[in-house]
C-alpha cells in the first residue's frame, strides 16, 4: 500500500498561490526542483510522496508524469537501501508507461536501467542483465536516450565480467563498443574497450594490451576520473601481466594519485591492493608490498567498505605467509574475518563465522579466500612445529570455506560463472585433502574430494532430479525455453557481428535466455521440494557410499591431482585407505599420446612399458586390491587404466585382465544416475550414417550399418537407422524412447573455440544441443565414435566431452572412445559387448569379456592398446534393465504362443471328434 503523506505546509502554499490544481507542466517542473535541491534523501521522498498525493487529487488517470514522480522515488528509496520500495515504485513507472493511454515509451530507458542497476546490487543477476537488455533495446530506438543504453551495456559488461563470464562480457562490449562509433560517443567507447580489456585479460588473449591502449588513445583529456583511473588500473595490470613491471609500477601510481585527488578512499585501497600485489607475486619484494598494503589499510579505513579492510588485511596476511611468518598471517586473517559485516568478533585462532553468518555475506569471495587462506597459514604452521592441534583448527577453517563455495556457487548464474568461482577454490580444497591425509581423516577427505569437482554435472542432475516435483506443463515449457535460447544462439555464432540482423538477433537471444531464467526461478518459488532437491550441496557420506554404490563388491577409487602429487583415496565395502603419491601429468599425457597411435606403439613400445607400470605403481597399486570391479573416479585426466601393466617386464601383464573398470566425473553423480526407468518404445535404438552429406567432409564408415544387423539380433523391438535415414533429427526424436543406443558415427572432441561435435547423415549434432534431451528413459548409449570421451579440459570438471553431454541428460551410462579408433576393431569389440550385456553380465564385466576376447581372437598387432583401450564405460555398471517394449510383445513370446498353440492341435481336434 503506497504510502500518503501529509503536504508540507510549504509546497501547498506554493500550489495554492498559483492554483487549486497546476497544469502538468508545473508538476514536471516541481519534480526537477525536488531531485536538484540539497535536501537529505528522505525528505525528497516525503516530498514526492506528497506531489504524489496532489497529482492523484488533480488526475483521475496514471500518465508519464505520474510515472516520472513514482520512478524519482523508486530511486530514492534505492539510495535509502528501501529494496521493496524501490523495485515496486519502479515497476509501477515502468507499467504506467508501458500501458497507459498518455504514456512516454523513451522514458522506459529510464527505468529499465534503474531496475537492471537495483537487481546487479541485489547480486540478482539474471534480472539485472534482463532490465539492462531492456534498457537497450528501448534506448536504441529514441536518439535521446542512447546515452543510458550505452551505460546499460557498459553496466552489464561490467556484471558479466565480475561473475566470471568473460566470453558474453567481450561479447557486450563488442556490441556496445559498435553502438557507441555510431553515435561517436568516445566516452563510452573507450569505457566499453577499458572492459573488454579487462575481461580478455582475465583469459589470458593478448590482444587484451593493444585493447587497452586504443582506449588510452581515445581517452579525452576532459574524462571523467573515474574513466580515467580505470583505464590507468587495467593498463597497469596488463603491463604486469606482459612483464613490464616499471611501467606498470608508474600507471598504478597515476591511478593511485587521481583517486587521491578525488578522495576516492576506496579506489586508493585497491590502488595499493594492486601495487602490494605486484611488489609480492612478480617483482618478488616483500617488504615494499607490505608497506603498500600498510597503506591500504588507512584508505579501507576511511572508505568505510568493510570488504575493501578485509581484503587489505588477507593481502597482508598472504604476504606475512609468505615471510613464513605463520602467527602473523593468521592475526591478519582474523582481524579481515573480523573487519567483514557479519557480527563475527571472536578472535581466537580456532573461531571461525558459523553457517549463518555466513549465508547473509555480500561477497562470499572474500570470505572463502580469508578462511582458506587461514586454514594454510595453520596447516603451515603443524608443518613448522608438529602439533595436530594446528591441523584440527585447518580443518574447521577449511569447513567454513568450503560453506562460503556452496553459497557463492548458487549466487552465481550460468555454468561460466560457476566454473569460474569453482576453478578460484581449487587450491583450497587441495590443502583441505592435505589436512585430512596428515589426519588420516577418510569421511572429511572425501568431502572435499566430491566438492572439489564435477559442480556444473552435479548441478545438472540435482536440476535433473528436482524435474519430478514439476508438472508436464512445466517441463514442456522449460524444453520449450531451452530449444529457443539454443536455436538463437546458433543463429547469432552464423551471422557476422557488421550485419544488420546481428543486433536484432542478439537482442532476442538475450530475451530467451532470460526468459528460461526468470521461468526457473519461479519454478523454485512455486514448488519448495524442487527448490531443496536443486540446491542441496550436501554430499553423500563414506556410509552412504558403502551401502548404496559399494553393495556388490565395487571398489571405489577417487583421485585429486596437483602439479607433483596425487591423492588417493580407495573405499571398499569393508575398508578403505587415503594415500599420498607422485604424479607426473607429462607422463600421463604422453601415454595417452602412445596408445592413441598404432605406430608410435610399435616404435615406442618399450618407453609405453615403461610409463603404464610407472603409473601403475604410483596410481593403483598401493591400494592393493586383488581383481573385481572397480569405479574409477578421475580428477583432470581420463587415463583408461586397463591399459597400465602390473609388470614392467611382461608387456601383455594389463589390468584389464584383473580388474572390470568403469568411470564416473563424481562418486556423488554417480548416486543420481540410477532412477527407476519407465518402460521403453524399442529395446535397441541402433545409427550407422555410413555416408555423409559432402558439405560435412566426413569419411564414410563403411560396415557400420552391416554391423548392427549382426547387433540386432540380441534384441527385440530394434529400430534401426543407417544410411540416409540416420539423420540428427531421427537420432534426438528417436533416443529418449529407446532403452539402450548404438551408434556408428564420426565425431570431433572440440577445442576451446569449439564445442565438439557429433555428424549424422544430414547435419551436425553439438554438445550443447545435447542437453536439450530431456526425460530419456535410455539406460545406456554406445558412441561407437572417434574422441566421444575426449574433449576440452575444464579445470576442477574434467573432460567437457560429447559422453559428459548425454551425462547431463540424466542418462546413466555411455560407453565412450578416448581417441580416433580403428573401424574393424570397433566393429568386433561392439558386437561381442552386446552379446555379453544380454546374457546378463553387469555392463563393466561384458566390457572386460569383450576386451579379453578380442585380445584372444586377434594376433599380436591388434593387441596394441590402440585397438581395444579407447572405449570405457562411464557411469552406472549394473546389469542393463530388462529390454521391455512399450509397443508390443516381444518375438520370444510370439514363437512361445505359437509352439503351445501347435502343441494343442492334436488335443483340440482329438476333443472335437
Amino acid at each position: 500500500m503506497r504510502r500518503q503523506l501529509l503536504i508540507t505546509g510549504c509546497l501547498l502554499s506554493y500550489f495554492y498561490a498559483i492554483a487549486q490544481c497546476p497544469p502538468a507542466a508545473i508538476f514536471v517542473n516541481r519534480i526537477t526542483a525536488i531531485e536538484e535541491n540539497n535536501l537529505p534523501d528522505k525528505e525528497k521522498i516525503k516530498q514526492l510522496d506528497s506531489l504524489l498525493a496532489l497529482y492523484q487529487q488533480c488526475f483521475s488517470q496514471k500518465d508519464s508524469i505520474y510515472a516520472r514522480i513514482v520512478h524519482r522515488i523508486g530511486n530514492l528509496c534505492h539510495l535509502e537501501g528501501n529494496w521493496p520500495d524501490a523495485l515496486r515504485y519502479t515497476k509501477e513507472a515502468i507499467a504506467v508507461n508501458r500501458t497507459a493511454k498518455a504514456r512516454q515509451e523513451a522514458f522506459l530507458t529510464n527505468s529499465y536501467f534503474n531496475l537492471g542497476l537495483f537487481y546487479n546490487k541485489l547480486h540478482l543477476y539474471p534480472e539485472s542483465h534482463y532490465y539492462y537488455d531492456s534498457c537497450i533495446i528501448i534506448g536504441l530506438k529514441y536518439p535521446g536516450k542512447t546515452a543510458i543504453a550505452l551505460m546499460a551495456f557498459e553496466a552489464k559488461t561490467f556484471s558479466l565480467y565480475g561473475t566470471g563470464d568473460y566470453r558474453r562480457a567481450i561479447e557486450t562490449a563488442d556490441l556496445g563498443i559498435l553502438v557507441a562509433r555510431s553515435v561517436q560517443d568516445t566516452m563510452s567507447e573507450v569505457a566499453l574497450l577499458a572492459q573488454k580489456a579487462q575481461s580478455l585479460l582475465a583469459v589470458d588473449d593478448t590482444s587484451a594490451g593493444t585493447v587497452i591502449r586504443n582506449a588510452l588513445r581515445l581517452l579525452p583529456a576532459n574524462a571523467p576520473p573515474a574513466h580515467e583511473v580505470a583505464c590507468y588500473t587495467i593498463y597497469a595490470s596488463i603491463l604486469g601481466k606482459e612483464k613490464q613491471f616499471g611501467k606498470a609500477v608508474a600507471w598504478y601510481q597515476h591511478a593511485l594519485q587521481a583517486n587521491r585527488e578525488q578522495q576516492r578512499w576506496d579506489q586508493c585501497a585497491r590502488n595499493t591492493l594492486d601495487l602490494g600485489n605486484l611488489y609480492a607475486e612478480d617483482i618478488k619484494n616483500a617488504g615494499t608490498a607490505l608497506r603498500y598494503y600498510r597503506e591500504g589499510i588507512q584508505f579501507a579505513q576511511k572508505s568505510g567498505d568493510p570488504y575493501v579492510l578485509a581484503g587489505v588485511y588477507n593481502n597482508i596476511g598472504y604476504a606475512c605467509w609468505k615471510l613464513r611468518q605463520y602467527r602473523k598471517a593468521l592475526s591478519y586473517y582474523q582481524q579481515g574475518l573480523n573487519a567483514l559485516p557479519l557480527h563475527f568478533k571472536d578472535t581466537a585462532l580456532q573461531s571461525n563465522p558459523g553457517y549463518h553468518m555466513l549465508r547473509n555475506v555480500a561477497n562470499d569471495y572474500f570470505v572463502s579466500t580469508l578462511l582458506g587462506n587461514k586454514g594454510e597459514s595453520l596447516l603451515a604452521l603443524f608443518r613448522s612445529d608438529g602439533d595436530t592441534v594446528w591441523l584440527r583448527y585447518a580443518l574447521s577453517a577449511f569447513r567454513a570455506a568450503d560453506i562460503s563455495v556452496d553459497q557463492m556457487r548458487w549466487k552465481q548464474y550460468g555454468d561460466p560463472s560457476r566454473l569460474f568461482w569453482r576453478t578460484r577454490t581449487r587450491t583450497m580444497y587441495q590443502k583441505a585433502i592435505e589436512t585430512c591425509y596428515l589426519l588420516q581423516d577418510i569421511p572429511s577427505a572425501f568431502h572435499f574430494f566430491e566438492k572439489s569437482r564435477a559442480v556444473l554435472l552435479n548441478d545438472k542432475l540435482n536440476e535433473l532430479g528436482a524435474r519430478k516435483y514439476l508438472s508436464a506443463a512445466d517441463i514442456a515449457q522449460e524444453q520449450q525455453l531451452r530449444i529457443q535460447a539454443v536455436t538463437l544462439q546458433q543463429q547469432l555464432e552464423a551471422t557476422s557481428p557488421d550485419a544488420p540482423l546481428y543486433v536484432d538477433t542478439y537482442r532476442r537471444l538475450l530475451n530467451a535466455r532470460d526468459a528460461l531464467e526468470r521461468f526457473i526461478k519461479n519454478l523454485e518459488k512455486a514448488h519448495p521440494a524442487y527448490y531443496q532437491y536443486k540446491y542441496d550441496t550436501a554430499v553423500y557420506t563414506v556410509a552412504d557410499i558403502r551401502k548404496k554404490l559399494l553393495a556388490h563388491g565395487e571398489t571405489l577409487v577417487t583421485y585429486f591431482t596437483t602439479d607433483s602429487i596425487t591423492f588417493v583415496l580407495g573405499i571398499s565395502a569393508g575398508n578403505s585407505c587415503l594415500l599420498k603419491a607422485a604424479w607426473n601429468s607429462r607422463e600421463v599425457k604422453e601415454l595417452m599420446q602412445l596408445c592413441t597411435s598404432p605406430s608410435l606403439l610399435n616404435t615406442q613400445h618399450q618407453r609405453y612399458c615403461v610409463l603404464a607400470n610407472r603409473l601403475y605403481r604410483q596410481l593403483f597399486a598401493p591400494l592393493q586390491l586383488r581383481g573385481g570391479s572397480v569405479i574409477i573416479s578421475p580428477d583432470e585426466y581420463l587415463l583408461p587404466f586397463e591399459v597400465l601393466l602390473s609388470d614392467s617386464t611382461d608387456p601383455n601383464s594389463f589390468l584389464l585382465k584383473q580388474f572390470a573398470f568403469s568411470y564416473t566425473y563424481a562418486a556423488g553423480s554417480l548416486m543420481k544416475l540410477r532412477p527407476e526407468r519407465a518402460a521403453a518404445a524399442h529395446s535397441l535404438l541402433g545409427i550407422a550414417p555410413v555416408n555423409y552429406a559432402a558439405y560435412l567432409q566426413q569419411q564414410p564408415l563403411y560396415g557400420a550399418d552391416e554391423s548392427l544387423l549382426q547387433i540386432k539380433k540380441n534384441y527385440a523391438a530394434v529400430y534401426n537407422l543407417s544410411g540416409k535415414a540416420a539423420t540428427r533429427q531421427h537420432f534426438l526424436e528417436q533416443l529418449p524412447n529407446s532403452s539402450i543406443v548404438q551408434l556408428y558415427s564420426h565425431a570431433s572432441a572440440g577445442s576451446p573455440d569449439k564445442d565438439p561435435v557429433l555428424y549424422f547423415a544430414d547435419s551436425a549434432l553439438y554438445l550443447p544441443e545435447i542437453q536439450l534431451l530431456q526425460d530419456t528413459v535410455t539406460a545406456l548409449i554406445i558412441l561407437s565414435t572417434c574422441e566421444s570421451g575426449a574433449g576440452v579440459q575444464a579445470r576442477g570438471e574434467g573432460v567437457l566431452s560429447l559422453a559428459r553431454g548425454f551425462t547431463l541428460t540424466g542418462i546413466p551410462a555411455i560407453v565412450t572412445s578416448l581417441w580416433q579408433i580403428d573401424n574393424e576393431a570397433t566393429y568386433e569389440l561392439t558386437e561381442n559387448f552386446h552379446r555379453l550385456l544380454q546374457s546378463g553380465l553387469r555392463k563393466d564385466v561384458a566390457l572386460q569379456q569383450a576386451k579379453l576376447q578380442f585380445l584372444a581372437n586377434n594376433d599380436k598387432g591388434s593387441r596394441l592398446p590402440y585397438f581395444w583401450a579407447a572405449s570405457i564405460l562411464v557411469g552406472d555398471a549394473a546389469p542393463v534393465p530388462e529390454t521391455r517394449s512399450r509397443s508390443g510383445v516381444s518375438i520370444w513370446w510370439i514363437v512361445v504362443a505359437i509352439a503351445v498353440g501347435l502343441a494343442l492341435i492334436p488335443v483340440l481336434l482329438k476333443k472335437n471328434r
